[in-house]
C-alpha cells in the first residue's frame, strides 16, 4: 500500500500540536488541525472541492483513490494520500485498507465522495467502529439511487415528475405507447451524469430498440421511459441532520456537458423556493441524513418544475453551494464531529461558478451556437477569477488542474478518443 506524500510533515505538524510549542495558535486551531479527516475519489473535482474547503480552515485532510493520477493528491491542502482497492472491483479490500488507514493516520472523519460512498453506507456499521461520518444509510440510498423507489413517493407527496413507463409495460402492453408523447427519454434507473441516456423521436426508433434484448450490452429491464420535459435545468442542493434541515442553494444551469443535458459547467444561484419546497418535502418524508441534490425540469410553457434525479452523495456542482456561503463539506464535518451545526438562513444569489474542463469540451456546440462569435469567445477565455468560482482552477493551487490536463490527454491516448470513459463504475447496480 502506497505511503501519503508529506508523511514527513503530517509527523512534524503532529509532534508540533502535542508539544505545544506554538503558543501564537489558539488551543482551538490546534485542535481543528489534529482532527484529520480522510476524503475519497480524489481524481474529481468534487474531492478537490472538499479538500480546499476543510484545508483552508486549517484541517488536516488525506486523500485517497485507487488510480495513483489523481488531481487532489497535487493540492497543496492535502496532507498525504494513499491508494486503496478499487471499490467496484473488491468490495472487501476495499473496506479494509479505509480501515487500515483511519488508524494509521489517526483520521477522526472519512467523508466519501461519489459511489464509494453507496459501498461505505453497506458497511456503515462496521466503519462506525473505527471513524466518524455523516452518510445517509444503505436503504435511503438505495431509495433515492433507484428512479423505481424514489418515483412513487415523489408522486404521493404531490411532486411533480415526467411521465414514465418501464420497458416491460411497453414491450408487452403496446397500447401504452400510445401514450407517449415524442420525443422521449431512455434512462438508467440507476446512474447519473448523462450516462446511458438515449433520446427517442418516434414509436419506430422505440420499436427497434425492442427488438435487442440488451442496450449498450446492459439487459433493457435496467432503463425505463420518460417523457422530455422542455425547459430549463435547476438544482437543489441540501445538507440534513436526522431529518432536520440544516442549508441549502438553489442553481440554474447555464451550460452543461453533455450539451444534451449533462453536467453543469456554468451556474448561477438562484432564489426558487418552491422547488427548494418539493426536495425539502421528499427528504424531510425520507428522515434523511447527509447531504442530497436534485435535479428538476421547469417547463417552458407552464413553469412546472419536474423532479428528474436525486443523488445521494457529492454532487458535481459542488463548489456553487460553497461559493453561495453555504460550505457542505465543512458543515458535514462539523456535523461528524460535533454532532450538529446551526441552520443556515438562506444562501447568496446570483453567484455564478464554473467547470472548466467540462465547459471546454462544450465548447464547439456552443461557438457554433453563438450569434456573436467573437464576443462568446472573449467572455469564454476570460478567466474572471473575481467573479467567477470555478471547480477544478485555483492561481494559487495550480497542480492540480495541471495533473487533471495532462491525465485527460494521457486517457485520450491510450484509448484513442476524445471521450474516454469514466473511471467511475456508473452502470454498476447496487441492491
Amino acid at each position: 500500500m502506497a505511503k501519503p506524500l508529506n508523511s514527513g510533515l503530517y509527523q512534524r505538524t503532529k509532534v508540533s500540536i502535542l508539544k505545544n510549542t506554538t503558543p501564537m495558535v489558539s488551543r482551538q486551531a490546534q485542535l481543528c488541525e489534529y482532527m484529520s479527516v480522510i476524503v475519497t475519489n480524489a481524481k474529481n473535482r468534487i474531492s478537490y472541492a472538499i479538500v480546499k474547503s476543510l484545508g483552508q480552515k486549517g484541517i488536516n485532510v488525506f486523500t485517497s483513490d485507487f488510480m495513483p493520477f489523481s488531481m487532489a493528491f497535487a493540492s497543496k491542502y492535502s496532507k498525504g494520500h494513499f491508494l486503496y482497492p478499487s471499490p467496484f472491483e473488491d468490495q472487501k479490500a476495499f473496506i479494509d485498507s479505509i480501515i487500515r488507514n483511519i488508524h494509521r493516520l489517526n483520521a477522526r472523519v472519512l467523508i466519501p465522495v461519489f459511489e464509494e460512498t453507496f459501498l461505505i453506507s453497506k458497511f456503515k456499521e462496521r466503519l462506525s467502529k473505527h471513524v466518524r461520518m455523516a452518510i445517509p444509510d444503505y436503504e435511503q440510498i438505495l431509495t433515492t439511487h433507484n428512479k423505481d423507489k424514489w418515483l412513487p413517493i415523489a408522486k404521493k407527496l404531490s411532486i411533480p415528475v415526467p411521465q414514465s413507463f418501464t420497458i416491460a409495460e411497453l414491450k408487452n402492453y403496446r397500447e401504452k405507447i400510445k401514450e407517449l408523447h415524442f420525443p422521449v427519454l431512455v434512462k438508467p434507473k440507476q446512474g447519473g451524469g448523462a450516462w446511458g441516456i438515449l433520446l427517442i423521436n418516434s414509436v419506430k426508433e422505440l420499436g427497434s430498440l425492442f427488438e435487442g434484448e440488451t442496450y449498450m450490452g446492459l439487459p433493457l429491464e435496467r432503463f425505463f421511459v420518460q417523457e422530455k420535459i422542455n425547459g430549463h435545468a435547476y438544482c437543489v442542493a441540501m445538507l440534513f441532520n436526522q431529518g432536520e434541515l440544516k442549508g441549502q442553494v438553489v442553481y440554474r444551469q447555464l451550460r452543461d456537458f453533455p450539451v444534451s443535458g449533462g453536467q453543469a459547467t456554468l451556474r448561477v444561484s438562484v432564489d426558487h423556493p418552491q422547488l427548494a419546497g418539493y426536495f425539502q418535502k421528499l427528504l424531510t418524508e425520507l428522515n434523511w441524513h447527509g447531504i442530497c441534490q436534485a435535479d428538476f425540469q421547469v417547463e417552458q410553457e407552464t413553469g412546472i418544475p419536474y423532479l428528474i434525479d436525486i443523488n445521494p452523495r457529492f454532487w458535481g456542482s459542488l463548489v456553487q453551494g460553497i461559493a453561495s456561503k453555504v460550505d457542505f463539506p465543512y458543515l458535514l464535518y462539523k456535523i461528524a464531529i460535533d454532532g450538529d451545526v446551526k441552520p443556515l438562513n438562506g444562501f447568496e444569489k446570483n453567484v455564478m461558478t464554473r467547470w472548466i474542463g467540462g465547459d471546454i469540451r462544450g465548447f464547439p456546440h456552443y461557438f457554433k451556437q453563438s450569434n456573436n462569435k467573437a464576443k462568446f469567445i472573449k467572455d469564454f477565455f476570460a478567466l474572471n477569477t473575481g467573479k467567477v468560482t470555478y471547480d477544478d482552477f485555483d492561481i494559487k493551487d495550480l497542480l492540480p488542474f495541471l495533473t487533471w490536463g495532462i491525465d485527460s490527454i494521457r486517457k485520450i491516448i491510450k484509448y484513442r478518443t476524445l471521450k474516454p470513459t469514466t473511471h467511475d463504475s456508473l452502470e454498476g447496480i447496487w441492491e
